[in-house]
């Protein structure tokens, strides 16, 4: 995005401009037009009440996502063991191995590293090596 493509807006609670403001809010917004996304600047003063409430559901979202990765970082865990013992137990079912290899095999590359997300072009490597397309045999 460029300084172009930022748009601002007025607040209707308390009207702040550029001039006479305490703090902004930058936010994203989309164009209906074009789909293309752009900067919106909205200025507040300090006693604003929408800029109360926009401080308030920040930090809220703040404290929510703390809260989520510190549950993320137990329970993942321990999820990826219950699947690892389930899938020992369905190691002689022929119909269901592929099914399980796969999904341990991905669980498994999430659990390596809490802190991103498996992309999906590993995704595809994975599913290919265990679902592979009916034009070649398994990959490795």
């Amino acid at each position: 995005m460029s300084e172009h493509d930022r748009r601002e807006e007025i607040c209707p609670d308390c009207q702040a401009t550029e001039a006479d403001m305490d703090a902004r809010i930058i936010g994203a917004g989309r164009d209906k037009t074009t789909g293309a996304t752009y900067p919106v600047v909205t200025w507040h003063t300090r006693d604003c009440p929408q800029y109360t409430v926009d401080q308030i559901l920040i930090e809220d979202g703040v404290r929510r996502a703390k809260e989520r990765e510190a549950w993320m970082r137990v329970a993942f865990p321990a999820a990826h063991e219950r699947l690892s013992k389930a899938a020992s137990a369905l190691e002689d079912n022929e119909a269901a191995a592929p099914f399980v290899a796969a999904l341990t095999e991905l669980v498994a590359a999430q659990a390596q590293d809490l802190d991103r997300f498996v992309p999906p072009d590993r995704w595809a490597r994975i599913l290919d090596r265990h679902f592979p397309p009916a034009d070649q045999g398994p990959t490795a």
